[in-house]
């Protein structure tokens, strides 16, 4: 690294050691955690995080002070956004006034924004898990990063503070083809490797672009990409290797909780769980019994440091599979599959649930600029195109899809010039209305 990258990333300890080593400590502990997951001290340190949270929980919040009682974590309820909107105040600590917590709000871009508070050791793990996951995705703290997502006016503003922490805010919402060639530009004068931590469709749109001007690769620029917030298909994976010579690793996260888990390079595609910070359930799509090896399921977690608002059994709304064979990260169960929002599934006209990569289908066709694949009835579908030039490949799209769907599926093409971003800056590849509109009758 450059002297200013090591200067920044021997600045941030030393600050953190003035204050305790807080960060640091709960770093060391994160690594011995994760990476000694089998061992005897390893599992004492997981349930003892565990049993400090419920504890404090039944002590302190309102909403669990029946569970006094509780022997296992199984007793207590699930709960999700709906219900902590609708009850926030009992869902907060009395430990401590409300003004002394940090409020964390969600762009809120599935309805009504979701605020959580936190507390300093919830911040302190945050901060530690960045650190410790983007290292396994080959960000060293201190390095350029390119930062790519939606970015607040107030935070975007910030350019003393963002260059300060080596950080160049690059905006989801203005990624034009003019703005992709200034970054590559800019990206092709930098003096040392940079990082990219970006939206999966940002990362699309790069790579697109790349092909269409039918650029040649940018080696030796780029040290690492993590791909956050969407599902990244193994052709942006593939072209993203292409052009910048590394390999993307995926991240699954929230706003409301932080790191849930993350793919690490040289391991394989799983995701290795957060199983430090976390306690993971994943279970059924329809009860809340545990899902079987190998199907889909609900990701629920117990965050075992927000002290602020504990955040017990709580469902994200996302939907993953868990592999439980033990052959990666330690001996750890990991995500094999991570595929965001359960209320994005798309059903097949049977009835059973199909991955969204089924929209990635979609994808081997290089006139696409954008799509969007939208269920409208059990067996009514339409696709969205944005596409480069013209298009002459109805059919072979509609059959492809079927192969998927069904093949008593009807499937509506419409044309358009671009594809509108949700609040948060992300671009849905799936939407089911048929599903939302049930769920809305409900």
């Amino acid at each position: 690294m450059k002297f200013s990258e090591n200067f920044r990333s021997a600045l941030f300890w030393t600050l953190d050691n003035i204050k305790g080593n807080k960060v640091k400590n709960n770093y060391k502990e994160i690594s011995f955690i994760l990476e000694n997951y089998n061992s005897l001290e390893s599992r004492n340190l997981r349930e003892k995080h565990l049993q400090n949270i419920l504890e404090h929980s039944v002590n302190t919040v309102s909403k669990y002070k029946s569970y006094k009682k509780f022997k296992t974590l199984n007793e207590f309820p699930i709960i999700d956004k709906k219900e902590i909107r609708q009850d926030y105040k009992n869902f907060i600590s009395n430990k401590q006034s409300i003004n002394k917590y940090q409020k964390v709000a969600t762009s809120g871009s599935t309805g009504t924004p979701f605020n959580v508070y936190i507390d300093a050791i919830k911040k302190a793990r945050n901060t530690a898990d960045t650190i410790y996951f983007a290292k396994a995705g080959g960000f060293n703290l201190g390095n350029k990063l390119y930062y790519l997502k939606l970015w607040s006016k107030e935070i975007a503003e910030k350019s003393l503070i963002n260059r300060f922490r080596n950080i160049k805010v690059l905006h989801i919402s203005k990624l034009t083809d003019h703005d992709i060639s200034v970054l590559i530009n800019d990206l092709k004068n930098e003096n040392s490797p940079i990082s990219f931590l970006a939206y999966a469709s940002g990362l699309r749109q790069i790579c697109k672009y790349l092909d269409r001007v039918e650029a040649k690769p940018i080696l030796n620029k780029v040290a690492s990409i993590i791909a956050m917030s969407e599902t990244l298909s193994i052709e942006t994976k593939t072209s993203l290797r292409k052009y910048f010579g590394v390999d993307t690793v995926s991240r699954y996260s929230n706003v409301e909780n932080g790191i849930l888990s993350q793919q690490m390079l040289s391991k394989g595609n799983n995701f290795h769980i957060n199983w430090a910070s976390y306690y993971v359930e994943l279970l059924d799509l329809e009860s809340d019994t545990p899902a079987q090896q190998g199907e889909l399921g609900r990701v629920v977690i117990t965050d075992l440091f927000n002290y602020a608002m504990p955040m017990i059994r709580y469902d994200t709304g996302d939907v993953a599979i868990m592999d439980n064979k033990n052959d990666f990260f330690n001996g750890a169960p990991s995500f094999s599959k991570v595929y965001g929002r359960k209320m994005d599934l798309i059903y097949n006209t049977n009835g059973a649930p199909l991955s969204p990569y089924v929209a990635y289908e979609m994808e081997h066709f290089q006139e696409l600029k954008q799509f969007q694949l939208i269920q409208e009835g059990k067996k009514q579908f339409r696709v969205i195109l944005n596409i480069d030039g013209t298009f002459n490949q109805e059919t072979n799209l509609i059959e492809n899809l079927k192969s998927e769907l069904g093949e008593d599926a009807s499937i509506i093409i419409d044309y358009v010039n671009e594809i509108p971003v949700l609040n948060s800056g992300k671009r849905k590849m799936v939407i089911n209305n048929y599903i939302k509109e049930h769920q809305d009758q409900d």
